[in-house]
Formats: C-alpha cells, sequence, structure tokens
C-alpha cells in the first residue's frame, strides 16, 4: 500500500504536508498510512473487509476516493489525539470520515467523485462488486453476518457471490443506504 503522498492530486498533497507538519508541531507524531493505490491494491484491501479482516470501512474497487488521489489515511500518536486531527482537517475545508473511518481524509467531494466514477466505470469490475459496493459504508460485514446467522467460523470462506446474495437479503430486510 502506498503510503507516498507524491501520487496525490496537487491541492491535497499541498493540505497533507501542511496537516503532517501542524501534528509534528503540537508535539504529536503521525504517518500517512495509504494514499494514491492501484485497482489491485483496493481489490485487495476491500476483499479483506469484505471477509472481516480488515478494521476500517472499505470501498469497493472503482468507488474508492484513494484510486483517484483525492484520500489519504493517516494515523496519529497517541491515538486519543485522531478525533482532533480530523476536526482540524475539517475546520481547514476537508472532509473526514468521522468515528467510521477516523483515519481517512479527503478532498471536499472526494467520495461522491468517486462513486461516479466507479458508476461510469461499472462495467470494469465484476457484477458482485457494483452489487457489494451499495452496502452502506458504516454497515460492517461481520454485522450483517451477524445478523444473518452466519456462525464465525464459517464468514472467512464467503465467496463474492455468497456475499452478494446475503446482502441482498439484507437490502429486502430493511438496511438501506
Amino acid at each position: 500500500m502506498g503510503a507516498s503522498i507524491d501520487g496525490l492530486v496537487d491541492e491535497l498533497r499541498d493540505a497533507a504536508r501542511e496537516l503532517d507538519a501542524a501534528v509534528w508541531r503540537a508535539g504529536l507524531s503521525g504517518r500517512f498510512t495509504s494514499t494514491l493505490r492501484s485497482r489491485a491494491e483496493q481489490e485487495r484491501l476491500y476483499r479483506a473487509y469484505i471477509s472481516g479482516r480488515h478494521p476500517f470501512p472499505v470501498a469497493a474497487p472503482g468507488f474508492s476516493a484513494h484510486e483517484y488521489g483525492e484520500a489519504f489515511d493517516y494515523l496519529v500518536a497517541p491515538a486519543e489525539y485522531q478525533n482532533d486531527v480530523g476536526q482540524t482537517w475539517v475546520s481547514w475545508g476537508g472532509e473526514w470520515g468521522g468515528a467510521a473511518d477516523v483515519v481517512h481524509f479527503e478532498l471536499p467531494g472526494a467520495s461522491a467523485r468517486a462513486a461516479a466514477r466507479g458508476r461510469d466505470g461499472a462495467g470494469d469490475v465484476p457484477w458482485y462488486v457494483n452489487i457489494a459496493s451499495s452496502l452502506p459504508f458504516g454497515l460492517g460485514t461481520s454485522l450483517l453476518f451477524d445478523f444473518l446467522g452466519v456462525p464465525t467460523a464459517a464468514r472467512a470462506n464467503v465467496s463474492p457471490e455468497q456475499l452478494e446474495i446475503l446482502q441482498s437479503i439484507a437490502r429486502q430486510q430493511g438496511f438501506r443506504q
């Protein structure tokens, strides 16, 4: 996963540098954990997320602002200052993942632009990714499995096609975006 801010779009790269400098000036430490991602990186992270092996939400391939250089993930230490840094980013006019994705920082409107690009390029991704990307971003797959009564031991072997069926059932039961 790339952590160099060089691949970010200009206006985000400059703001990311300033945020990092402000964190260090405040006596904290910070590091970029993910910046521009390739499609392969996004696919790997998404597979980990839908199988319950990734702690933060991950957009489906083609639908992530990271793939377009408009987002970065940034980790602050001590961790209790992560929210303060996120609020600083918001006060500067950026968008932050909040409680659902505390490490995620992006340009205003970046997620909406990425979603539109993902829909426009929907032919480039498997059909089940398009279906899965409609799941509410904050609704973790493990919650979906709990709701449907899927045993924990069986979750590691759920195929994307099976996940799509489970998501369809969840939508029928009232889980909506």
